[in-house]
């Protein structure tokens, strides 16, 4: 099974790069354990790889290619950092440690503690539950002009 550990922000996870097709992604990661159709974008899909504990979304509005992805896995890294069950503060200082230094806190309104560090220029987000990092989501970047500016 390919690499679903590695966060590469706006590139893709390990060995998966933002734009692959489903049957490219099903050459390198396998079947997933589980496919879910979104409500909100339809034809858009969502796989989920339950031994990862990620899942990899592809865009009908981008020909079913390979978009975004979020991860819950205590192993997922990035430039060797790990952030699964860090509290805010730690969080901060390991996405500055790993290259990001412009994280911003929106916090949920209803709970205190949960809400999303945001790294906009990464498209890279940080979801807190219970003041803990829960899951961390990134997508494929979008340029000055709203075109999606896939990896090269």
């Amino acid at each position: 099974m390919a690499d679903l550990f590695s966060i590469r922000p706006g590139t893709g996870v390990g060995d998966l790069r933002f734009g692959a097709t489903r049957d490219e992604v099903r050459k390198l990661a396998g079947e997933p354990a589980e496919i879910v159709k979104s409500d909100e974008d339809p034809g858009s899909e969502m796989w989920i790889y339950e031994s990862a504990a990620i899942a990899i979304n592809f865009a009908a509005e981008e020909d079913m290619r390979f978009v975004s992805c979020e991860t819950f896995s205590a192993k997922a890294n990035w430039n060797g950092e790990t952030f699964i069950g860090l509290d805010r503060e730690a969080a901060e200082a390991a996405l500055e440690r790993a290259g990001a230094d412009d994280g911003m806190f929106e916090e949920d309104e209803e709970e205190e503690g949960d809400g999303q560090l945001m790294v906009p220029r990464l498209d890279l987000s940080l979801w807190f539950v219970g003041g803990a990092v829960e899951s961390i989501g990134w997508g494929v970047l979008i340029d000055e002009d709203d075109k999606v500016a896939w990896p090269e």
